[in-house]
């Protein structure tokens, strides 16, 4: 079945749910567990923007300390359960290539993820990721709300 399941965490709770599920899955299977996040890409808009903006190297440390803070429920949970758990944060302008490729580079053969649940407007502006990876990714996914 299953061995090494791909965990992508961000900021919406939703994320917290597929952490359950990715873990009690793992757990149940004798799976390992990555949690990963898509650091998104830092933009510079323009002079003003440089003036007021920390300079990369800050950015990069804070987007990185944000990530640890992401993976904290993961490692508690997996702790918990005795899943082997690792972590990954990457850089990256669109998430769910990041996700796709770190699936594939991890030999992941299961992503386990959660769906925003964007309708309207804010589907078609924000597109959906999760639509993105189980249109590129080429191992099984588990969508979960």
């Amino acid at each position: 079945m299953f061995t090494h399941i791909l965990i992508p965490i961000d900021d919406d709770p939703g994320s917290r749910h597929a952490i359950a599920i990715g873990v009690a899955l793992a757990e149940s299977i004798g799976a390992r567990v990555t949690g990963f996040h898509a650091m998104t890409e830092f933009n510079r808009a323009g002079v003003v923007e440089e003036l007021l903006e920390p300079p990369p190297e800050e950015l990069q440390r804070l987007a990185k300390a944000h990530a640890d803070k992401l993976f904290a429920p993961l490692r508690r949970k997996a702790e918990g359960a005795g899943v082997a758990c690792e972590t990954l944060a990457v850089r990256g302008e669109r998430p769910y290539e990041v996700i796709v490729d770190a699936a594939r580079d991890g030999g992941c053969d299961l992503i386990v993820m959660a769906s925003h649940g964007r309708r309207g407007i804010a589907r078609l502006l924000l597109g959906s990721q999760t639509q993105q990876v189980l249109n590129h990714a080429g191992v099984s996914v588990l969508v979960v709300r």
